[in-house]
Parts: C-alpha cells; structure tokens; sequence
C-alpha cells in the first residue's frame, strides 16, 4: 500500500509540477494566426490539452481508478476562418483517453461549413456538432463548465464517438417572440460512427457472455432538433431536444459447443431531454431530464433508461468558483430498486482560474449503486453501498 500511494504521488506531482513552472516562465497563451494573403481573412487556431486524476475508494470507473489513475486526458487542435460575408469553416482535430475508451486514436471531431442567410435560418454541414442539451456540443470545453465530470448518466465520458458529432448537416436560427423573449433551434440529420475503442463498444462488451466477441459496429443514421426558448427573464432558458435512431446494429459472435451463432442486435433508439439554465448575478442553476428508449427486433425486452441531475455554481471572482450537483440515473426503470442498474451521485467541486490559459479543478463524489460502471471484469462483486471518488483535473489552452 505504501508503494502504491508513493507511486500515485509521484505520477500527481510529475503532472502538477511543470504545470506551476509553466506559471511562473512563460506568458500568456495565445492563439495563432496564419495569414492567407492581403485577400483573405487569417486562419484562427486554438487547441486545448487536460490532465486528469481518478480516485476511487471501492470501484474502478472510468478506468482503474481504485489504484489510482491517469488515463483522464484530452487534447485537441482547431482552425477556423470566415472566407466570405456570413460564412464559417472549422475543424478539429481531438484525441482522447478515459479508462479504457480513446485509446489516444486521432478523430475528425467536426469539419463543418455554414452559411448564415439570416438571424432567422442558417445551415451547416459536414461532421457536425450534435445539438442536445446544455453541454453536449461543447463537453471538449473545459473552461465552460465549472466541474471536472459532468453528470455522467447523460454526458458520460467514454461516450464521445457516439455523441458528439455526426456527418450530415442542420438548419439553424432563432426567431424574435417580441415580449416573449426569443426561439432558438437546430434541426439536424446524418449518420453517427461509433468507434470500437468507444464508450457503446465498452458497454456491447461488458453485456456479453464471456465466450461473446464485439465484431463490429455499423454506422448509423440519427435524426433530431433542439429548441431553446430564452425567456424575457435576463439569463433565464429552457430547451428541449429529442431524436431517434431508427437502426443501430452491431455484431457479435456467440461461442457455444461445436460451432458459433450471431445475433440478432438491431435495436431502435428514441432519446428526449429537457433542460432549464438560470445565470444570476454570480450564479449559475442548470437542471436537466434525459429519457432514452430501447426497442430491440429481437425477442429482447425493451429497455427504458432516465436519467437527471441539478447543479448550482458561484463565481467568488474572476479566478475561484465552487459548485456542485446531485444527479440519479437509471440504466432500465424497470429494474430501478436493482443498485447494479442505478447509480446516484453527490459531488462538489472547486475550479481555480490560475491564469487566462490555464484552469485546475479538484472534485469529490460520494455514489450510490453501479449502474453506469461498465467494467463487470475488473468489478467483481457490486453492490448498492456507498462509495467515494476524488478527480482532479488541470487544462493549458490557448
């Protein structure tokens, strides 16, 4: 034991130590711009790397966090450039390591075009951010947010490839209601791509009989929108988003005595999510209602996720904030008394400005049930009984 914590402190100090030098030797970071020529307007670059720590007391989640771990990181570069009135281009490229989900491969997070005819209706194109919710189009954001890990059961971390993005394009605007405030909304269409290194391969696995094998995972078409109704109350919103995935199917080989078989594993999928935000003077008051609906071919039961959190923050001054969330989640709400389908989950966190570019947070939970583990192997034996966990997390961005 004693090893192991020394090994821990030296792997925490090896990330925390050149972050402080960093401090205290260079400047401020700042953004590149490559200029095109006297004709066309530069090119914008920004990127993003973070650091992170997961401790648990019980359970490993999110990787092996029961010893310890480091495989918490992300990083990121993206360019963007306006070549003609009312038009946009961007990319990004993302990489990233959660457990075991990532794996550090390097995607196409979004290389998307839009063009704005108006306030009232725009469109874009190419691999797109998906629109859900407060966070979901911007979870690679870490400055947006004042916690470490948001609300797992609907932002879960592993679940990147499947959420972010999709390839195809949307419809965009808002329209003035006078008095009543504003209407803004997405529209939006295209295939999702999951990745056998993903957070839906992690779960397809963990599912499995142990002769059982993940072959493949097919691409998908998702079809949505998102409406925002911003209210005439200053900092005052509510949304709703929903969606369906009428095919998603992936294949799997079952060894059984003398031979093989393969499944059927085609399911549709139907999600809808409610959310309120409130920003009040040095506060912020978030709230979300996420539902999501499987409807297998086979013989297999549907299953009927929810999930939900509350959240409060406060800004002390431009440097220091605090916050925390309460949020249950339920993997099948016919099996909601079942602490190995549920899991419940308290967590404040501290967030630290040190500079414009770099932001350090430290945060603690305590947890209820395991429903969104993942990782039957290296969790034996589960149960409904407390649990603590502690993240830190540091992110240099320019």
């Amino acid at each position: 034991m004693k090893t192991m914590k020394g090994n821990t402190t030296r792997r925490l100090a090896s990330v925390l130590l050149p972050a402080l030098l960093a401090t205290f030797t260079v400047g401020p970071l700042e953004a590149y711009e490559l200029n095109l020529g006297t004709n066309m307007p530069p090119v914008d670059f920004h990127g993003f790397v973070s650091q992170g720590f997961l401790n648990s007391s019980k359970y490993n989640y999110l990787g092996n966090s029961s010893q310890g771990s480091f495989k918490f990181t992300e990083a990121a570069l993206n360019a963007s450039f306006n070549p003609f009135p009312r038009t946009r281009i961007s990319a990004q490229a993302f990489t990233y390591d959660v457990g075991e989900a990532g794996n550090y491969d390097v995607v196409l997070d979004y290389a998307q075009a839009e063009y704005t005819f108006n306030d009232y209706l725009g469109i874009r194109a190419g691999r797109i951010r998906r629109p859900q919710g407060i966070y979901n189009d911007i979870q690679d954001v870490d400055v947006a947010r004042t916690f470490v890990l948001l609300p797992q059961g609907i932002y879960d971390a592993r679940w990147r490839d499947f959420y972010a993005s999709l390839d195809g394009g949307e419809f965009f605007g808002t329209i003035p209601l006078q008095r009543a405030g504003s209407l803004t909304y997405e529209i939006y269409g295209g295939m999702v791509n999951p990745s056998l290194d993903g957070g839906a391969a992690l779960q397809i696995r963990d599912s499995l009989p142990a002769s059982g094998h993940l072959d493949s995972i097919d691409s998908a078409a998702e079809f949505g929108g998102q409406l925002w109704w911003n209210t005439p109350v200053d900092g005052l919103r509510f949304g709703v988003a929903g969606g369906v995935v009428p095919v998603f199917n992936f294949n799997t080989t079952i060894q059984i005595p003398g031979g093989s078989i393969h499944p059927n594993n085609r399911n549709e999928a139907v999600f809808q999510q409610y959310s309120a935000e409130y920003l009040w003077r040095a506060w912020t008051f978030q709230s979300e209602l996420y539902f999501r609906d499987y409807y297998p071919e086979s013989a297999a039961p549907d299953t009927h996720l929810l999930t939900w959190y509350g959240s409060a923050a406060y800004r002390f001054n431009k440097w220091f904030e605090a916050g925390g969330y309460y949020t249950e989640y339920y993997g099948d709400t016919h099996q909601s008394d079942n602490s190995l389908f549920y899991q419940k989950d308290a967590a404040l966190a501290l967030r630290c400005d040190v500079t414009e570019w770099w932001t350090f947070k430290i945060e603690g939970h305590y947890i209820r049930g395991t429903g969104l583990l993942e990782d039957t192997a290296n969790n034996p034996v589960q149960n409904g009984n407390g649990w603590w966990m502690l993240d830190l997390k540091t992110t240099f961005s320019f």
